[in-house]
């Protein structure tokens, strides 16, 4: 349903809901597993390398997703003007992004990959702002600025930011990386507009890991089975089942529901979740400037979540 269909005029100002409900404590418990995730994946690839577990995980997503969905919905049907949409938003989302993102992270440090994904927020209201959609009120950019602060402050805090040269390549592929999440969100909200979040979750993640299951095949045919524990196992479910099928069903709920640019704002929440985990199992130290972060950041995220947007 359009804006107008609805009896709100093109570029009205609209009040985001003020108060915080159900949808935003998915969303908390969507950064909790991708935080957790992170460790999840740099621990398997001690059994399982890289494109064998991208491949493998994205064939488990991918059927329980589309399993999910014709057991719920029991459709897959998409208007024939939509699929160029549908692919492109699979594509930037899983094909593209995936890789970047999985590769980029083994080439440079996770403080880079924590500041560098925090400029999503800023990507997607950019891109929204560029297509004339959710164009966030000065209350909106404000959060967002204090919520990349927020995540400056957790990474000095801890191991900080470095600039060194070898990691130069993953963090331009980190960068991209953003960029292209942030796209996703822009090219699926005209999608969920017209689809339920878990039919353009299910076949836009189908259709993006379709290539990337197929460059894997080889080396999953070759790979030594054999050697993975159980551990091994549990990590690769754990990050197909929740962080691909139960994080992207929440994502794409976000988006629908308070739009692009605050979901988007949630990712920075993973850093917090990182100190508090690393302060947790490995013992290291909360530190001022960590706790601090973690504040500047939720009152970011407060006042981007209740800025007016424009639609």
């Amino acid at each position: 349903m359009t804006p107008s269909s609805k009896g709100i005029a093109l570029h009205e100002t609209v009040p985001a809901p003020v108060k915080f409900g159900l949808i935003d404590l998915a969303l908390l418990a969507m950064t909790v597993i991708w935080g957790v995730n992170a460790v999840v994946v740099k621990a398997i690839y001690v059994q399982i390398p890289p494109l064998v577990f991208m491949s493998v995980r994205f064939v488990l997503a991918g059927s329980l997703l589309l399993a999910i969905l014709w057991g719920t919905e029991r459709s897959m049907h998409i208007d024939r003007k939509d699929w160029l949409l549908l692919i492109a938003a699979g594509m930037v989302g899983t094909g593209l992004y995936q890789p970047l993102f999985l590769s980029g992270l083994a080439m440079t440090t996770a403080s880079n990959t924590a500041l560098l994904i925090a400029t999503s927020p800023a990507f997607v209201a950019l891109l929204n702002r560029l297509t004339g959609r959710e164009v966030l009120s000065p209350r909106g950019w404000i959060g967002i600025a204090l919520t990349l602060a927020g995540v400056l402050l957790i990474i000095e805090g801890g191991a900080g930011f470095s600039l060194a040269s070898q990691s130069l390549l993953g963090d331009v592929m980190i960068l991209l990386g953003s960029f292209l999440w942030a796209s996703y969100a822009v090219l699926a909200a005209p999608l969920m507009a017209r689809y339920s979040p878990l039919r353009v979750t299910a076949l836009t993640t189908s259709i993006g890991a379709a290539p990337l299951i197929l460059l894997g095949l080889p080396a999953v045919a070759a790979h030594d089975w054999k050697q993975v524990t159980i551990g091994g196992w549990s990590a690769l479910f754990y990050s197909a089942v929740f962080a691909i099928v139960i994080g992207y069903i929440i994502w794409n709920n976000g988006v629908k529901k308070i739009g692009g640019a605050r979901t988007a704002l949630y990712n920075n929440l993973i850093p917090v979740i990182g100190a508090i985990s690393a302060a947790l199992i490995l013992g290291e130290a909360l530190t001022p400037l960590k706790i601090g972060g973690a504040a500047v950041i939720f009152a970011g995220l407060h006042l981007a979540r209740t800025a007016r947007v424009r639609v």
